[in-house]
């Protein structure tokens, strides 16, 4: 009986780490847009996108949709922060709470916090980001995404 559990182990030892489903590569996906958009790379954000992405944000109009919606969204985004006096806009995330897909399609959940600096006061609002990715293998796109999250308070 020993000799058939030390021979199970070996062989799951030399198997290796299981390959990334299409779930984890689109939360993978999802979660490198963000870095590069915290790291300021606009242009990798608008590419992580399909034509016509539908976005649901905080501020007005609250709704984006249709030909050029993410550059749309990011001059609405800008002109709200330059009305707000913020500057210094960042989405941290932690681990997805939910991804799940079908190889071709993906939903993926993540928990987050909206950091920015208003008026020279350091604040934050928890939230959550929805995504609906399209593509898979390892080709991802944002079909969707909507921001919830708690109003922001001082840190």
């Amino acid at each position: 009986m020993h000799k058939s559990t030390l021979f199970l182990a070996v062989c799951l030892l030399a198997a290796g780490p299981a390959a990334a489903g299409p779930a984890d590569n689109a939360a993978a996906a999802v979660t490198h847009v963000i870095d590069q958009f915290n790291a300021g790379d606009i242009n990798a954000f608008f590419n992580a996108h399909r034509r016509g992405a539908l976005i649901v944000d905080e501020f007005a109009p609250y709704v984006w949709t249709g030909p050029n919606s993410v550059q749309r969204w990011a001059g609405d985004y800008a002109k709200d922060a330059r009305t707000r006096g913020i500057s210094g806009g960042r989405m941290d995330y932690a681990r997805p709470i939910r991804a799940i897909s079908n190889g071709g399609s993906a939903y993926v959940i993540l928990p987050t916090t909206y950091r920015f600096t208003q008026r020279g006061k350091r604040m934050a609002g928890k939230g959550s980001m929805t995504f609906v990715m399209t593509g898979g293998r390892g080709h991802w796109k944002i079909a969707s995404w909507t921001y919830s999250g708690a109003v922001p308070a001082p840190e």
